[in-house]
């Protein structure tokens, strides 16, 4: 392919008339066919330049688009996590006055079974004194005359009761 510099440094023989119309022809046939090839070369070159840019295009909007997706995506692990948080210390707040309610309620209820064994030992020491009482009188009743056996008052009575039943025979 012919240069600028040959282009330039090119000299035509001239002739009665001029330059030669042949080497004239042969030149700008050699240039027409260079610059045919070049301006082929220069709208493929075009072409490619264009394909290049859409495709730069596309990137760039893709890494737009990739960027646009990261910050939001950012954001949304952010605001899970903030929201994970809120949810996790309400639910410790729940957590803790569940907790104190049920510490409430056991106490109350302790304090319920305080009261009805104290009741209850109460009653237990009522009976306790009515039963060493009752006990104290069955044992004063064993004591007295009524329930002292006498053998020989037995003997007597049973001599009494074989003369009756002699008697009626």
């Amino acid at each position: 392919m012919i240069t600028p510099i040959e282009i330039q440094k090119t000299e035509f023989k001239m002739s009665a008339h001029g330059y030669s119309k042949n080497q004239v022809d042969e030149f700008k046939n050699i240039i027409l066919k260079d610059y045919e090839t070049l301006y082929r070369q220069s709208l493929e070159t075009s072409e490619k330049i264009d394909q290049l840019n859409e495709k730069i295009a596309y990137y760039e909007n893709m890494e737009k688009s990739l960027h646009k997706a990261l910050v939001l995506a950012e954001k949304s692990a952010e605001e899970t996590k903030k929201t994970a948080e809120l949810n996790a210390e309400a639910i410790e707040k729940e957590a803790r006055a569940e907790a104190e309610n049920i510490l409430l309620t056991a106490k109350r209820q302790l304090g319920q079974v305080y009261d009805a064994t104290r009741d209850l030992v109460r009653q237990y020491e009522t009976y306790r004194s009515q039963f060493i009482a009752a006990s104290n009188a069955q044992i004063q009743l064993l004591n007295s005359d009524s329930f002292k056996i006498d053998m020989s008052r037995l003997e007597a009575y049973k001599e009494q009761a074989g003369r009756k039943e002699e008697e009626k025979n």
